[in-house]
């Protein structure tokens, strides 16, 4: 079936996009301009008509033949004027159509994964950049896009020592050349080896999802403000009342162009009621899945309390508050500190706004981190984890094994870990190991 959407946002803009993919997309766009479309991937001015023959609108037509569309069908782009009134005529005039419908979400991609134009893993870095929402995002998206061929390399490389071994079993009684099974165990530990390191880096995740920092410790020692301070604007209520954070408050951010999460916790105290003490465990769990922990403290206090300590460690940033107060005294704290290891310590005053330039450009250093080069592949995905560990475990599992005294064994690890690097970009089968086979041996000539 063929089918429509579109493709630019709606509301009222200079030109709307409506674009047609199927089998017979081309027949449809030839009925709706009453004229031949046979000039592909061009730019074609056309009139609009309905099926009474009424003008809906002239605008661009632009055919995409099966070879060269983004779907591997037939592709129609329909640019009109973006008015609601024309986009909703055509829109309507499709719909009237028994021989096509409207589009699911992503049925475009969707068809393009179908028609091999794309895999899966493609199809899903394209979902990224669509929902790319800073400069890190869109650059690591359009990256992984192309990075795909890095999973086929290991899957055709670990199908090849398959083939072998699947001959060395069905074929014993053949003319098989005597080094089939040579260099296989070095080939597998290549493999391993990259994807270790790429189990080991976590940098994709977080540029995805957003690096969270959460900002704890205890009570009226500023946590709020220092919130409302970098992102402009009151997002979290401040008060001189202990206790008045009690749930978790998270605000998206950006620094250095990457995608931050801003966490403001409760204060972290002996709890006096159920609520508060919820409140406090939220604040808990929020610091064991930051990727940085800000720990606000109290200048005028003079102390870290017992209660702090136990969260203070390498991912943490430490600032400390209320410089503008008389009975600021800091020394006690950064002595107590240095049996911490800590990313650094920061003195500020959010009143008066003394310290906040080095503190942002502290934080900016610390999101700078994200900015070294990675490999060109990275996990940006918690699928994609699960399989490469799966992976990973059936590659050490066939090394751990002896293929000559056990090629069955060893056969069956590496099918694991083809089947796993098979699921990330979308597609597995049997027929790729016996290809392999006859096509690298003269078997049964």
């Amino acid at each position: 079936m063929n089918f429509y959407a579109l493709s630019t946002p709606p509301g009222i803009s200079g030109i709307a996009v409506v674009r047609l993919s199927g089998k017979n997309a081309l027949q449809i766009a030839n009925q709706i301009s009453r004229g031949v479309i046979d000039e592909p991937r061009t730019a074609l001015l056309k009139k609009f008509y309905d099926q009474n023959g009424d003008l809906i609108d002239e605008g661009i037509m632009i055919w995409y033949p099966e070879e060269q569309s983004y779907t591997g069908d037939h592709v129609v782009e329909m640019h009109t004027h973006g008015s609601k009134a024309v986009v909703e005529k055509l829109m309507d005039e499709l719909d009237l159509r028994s021989d096509c419908r409207l589009a699911e979400p992503g049925e475009f991609t969707k068809t393009a994964l179908q028609n091999n134009k794309i895999n899966l893993y493609e199809a899903e870095c394209i979902a990224d950049l669509l929902h790319a929402e800073t400069e890190a995002q869109r650059v690591q998206a359009l990256r992984l896009k192309n990075s795909s061929p890095k999973f086929m390399e290991w899957r055709e490389t670990i199908l090849d020592v398959l083939s072998k071994i699947e001959a060395s079993i069905d074929f014993t009684d053949e003319d098989l050349p005597i080094d089939i099974l040579k260099n296989n165990n070095s080939k597998i530990k290549n493999i391993l080896k990259e994807i270790d390191v790429m189990l080991d880096d976590s940098m994709g995740e977080v540029i995805r999802d957003g690096y969270k920092i959460a900002i704890i410790g205890p009570p009226n020692v500023g946590k709020s403000s220092f919130l409302n301070m970098l992102i402009k604007r009151q997002a979290a209520i401040v008060s001189s009342m202990k206790g008045t954070t009690r749930d978790i408050i998270e605000i998206k951010y950006q620094i250095n162009n990457y995608p931050v999460i801003l966490t403001d916790t409760a204060g972290i105290r002996k709890a006096k009621n159920k609520v508060e003490k919820t409140g406090v465990e939220l604040a808990l769990s929020a610091s064991k899945e930051s990727n940085l922990d800000v720990v606000m403290l109290d200048g005028s206090q003079n102390k870290i309390p017992e209660n702090i300590k136990s969260l203070i460690s390498s991912k943490t940033l430490v600032v400390i508050n209320k410089k503008d107060k008389k009975n600021y005294n800091a020394k006690p704290i950064m002595k107590a500190l240095k049996s911490f290891k800590i990313k650094d310590c920061i003195e500020i005053s959010i009143k008066n706004n003394d310290g906040i330039d080095k503190l942002n450009k502290v934080l900016k250093k610390v999101v700078a981190g994200l900015n070294i080069v990675q490999s060109t592949t990275l996990i940006s995905r918690a699928r994609h984890r699960d399989l490469l560990k799966n992976c990973s475990q059936s590659l050490h599992g066939f090394l751990k094994v002896d293929t000559i005294k056990d090629p069955e064994k060893s056969a069956e690890d590496l099918r694991l870990a083809s089947n796993n690097l098979g699921h990330i970009v979308g597609f597995i089968g049997v027929e790729e190991i016996l290809g392999k086979i006859f096509q690298d041996f003269c078997i049964g000539k």
